[in-house]
């Protein structure tokens, strides 16, 4: 094997490594004052005045939660904000009384109250006779949750997402397909994995105040051929799903106590007072 691929196999990995790790990351930085250290109006950076104006748009932000806050929990998938599964809302209530009253509440944001709080509706796409309504992009969807965020009235929302994947492989019961008793006998090994990320990101001014990520681990279910493969895939992806949550939740809560420690450092250093949310 070539050299460089080598190294491109070994970077390949690392980062499949870095991105399935749990973890979470906390921001508190000033917007200001990250702005402050580029003199855009010179005329040595007139190549880029162009293009800055967005970008300093984007950065020109400032932490400004409180806690006790009131905090929305968005579940996003491929089909944009959806409803938050039973077993998924436990997870994130365990989480709640965990941190306690001192952190405020957790509030799921309604899809149907941010649809009602969007304008805007899904675009179709027609070819020939055929007509698509698709959803809209990442980007569209994260403001219809802050719109919705918006509309019961909270501080932050947190935004995540899940998958789960399962697949099948015949064990060494496998020869009983043979016979009559493989109908009793577990004759195939179901391994599922899921994943979960989230972002606690500010509803009024869309800062970003931390990620955190998690993986669910490979449990192995057994099932017969009597049984249906497809539907036992299904759940038991579903199942790592909701695993990976309950995993993201501990990351999660990391973040916030983190989170909070760190805003109250910030305020303590520019000596502004400590005060609980204005829409509390």
């Amino acid at each position: 094997m070539h050299p460089n691929t080598v190294l491109k196999a070994a970077g390949a990995a690392a980062l499949v490594a870095v991105l399935a790790a749990c973890g979470h990351t906390v921001q508190t930085t000033s917007g200001s004052k990250y702005l402050s250290t580029y003199d855009l109006s010179s005329r040595d950076l007139d190549h880029l005045v162009g293009t800055d104006e967005g970008i300093a748009a984007a950065a020109d932000v400032e932490p400004q939660l409180r806690f006790p806050a009131r905090l929305g929990l968005a579940r996003i998938d491929a089909q944009g904000l959806t409803a938050i599964p039973p077993a998924e809302a436990k997870a994130w209530m365990a989480l709640a009384e965990r941190l306690g009253d001192g952190y405020g509440e957790f509030v799921p944001v309604s899809p149907l109250v941010a649809a009602l709080a969007t304008p805007e509706t899904p675009r179709r796409v027609v070819v020939g006779n055929l007509v698509w309504d698709y959803r809209t992009s990442l980007a569209r969807v994260v403001r219809e949750v802050r719109l919705g965020a918006a509309r019961q009235h909270l501080d932050a929302v947190l935004i995540y997402e899940t998958s789960g994947t399962a697949a099948d492989t015949s064990n060494v019961l496998a020869v009983t397909k043979l016979a009559l008793i493989g109908f009793f006998l577990p004759t195939e090994d179901v391994e599922a994995e899921g994943a979960a990320q989230a972002v606690l990101v500010d509803v009024r001014n869309g800062y970003t105040y931390g990620m955190a990520s998690a993986v669910a681990e490979q449990p192995v279910q057994r099932i017969t051929t009597s049984g249906n493969t497809s539907a036992v895939r299904r759940a038991a992806a579903q199942e790592a799903g909701v695993r990976a949550v309950a995993a993201l939740t501990g990351e999660v809560e990391t973040m916030m106590r983190d989170l909070r420690l760190a805003l109250a450092e910030r305020r303590a250093e520019s000596g502004m007072p400590e005060a609980a949310s204005g829409t509390r």
